[in-house]
């Protein structure tokens, strides 16, 4: 897996209805959180979603588009930290920074988002809202191990 966030295209799930994990890395699921609402960059607010957190990476996937999906693995989160500080973003939620890869593709070209595409290899911030705000911190701590 590269760095960066990540498309989720492999929407293929087991019978419980959770994404097929990678067998040949021995990734294994460490906590599902429904009901959890994704922002990336400054860009609005996802509905909401289920986050998988495994052994190595944070899986987002949409509840209303089943095509839509997001993978970061956890060598691309440079910093992820709970922030209850309403001045910055409006709900509490657990702030991560992506690391992107080479620097010199970034400053390319930041027009890349028009039409509301949104190219993934430059997304660089990410939010994470979970339905009940007390959960950021268990969320949280789950991505340190």
């Amino acid at each position: 897996m590269g760095l960066g966030l990540l498309h989720f295209d492999g929407r293929v799930v087991d019978d419980d209805g959770r994404p097929l994990l990678e067998s040949d890395d021995d990734e294994e699921l460490m906590h599902v959180e429904p009901g959890v609402v994704v922002a990336l960059d400054s860009r609005p607010m996802e509905s909401p979603g289920t986050l998988y957190v495994t052994s190595r990476r944070v899986i987002w996937l949409s509840d209303t588009d089943k095509g839509k999906g997001y993978a970061v693995d956890f060598l691309s989160l440079s910093l992820h930290a709970v922030s209850r500080d309403l001045e910055t973003y409006p709900f509490p939620c657990i702030y991560t920074q992506i690391e992107i890869g080479d620097e010199d593709e970034e400053s390319e070209s930041s027009d890349s988002e028009s039409n509301d595409d949104l190219e993934l290899s430059k997304v660089t911030e990410m939010r994470l809202l979970p339905s009940d705000a007390r959960k950021c911190i268990i969320v949280n701590y789950l991505l340190m191990l």
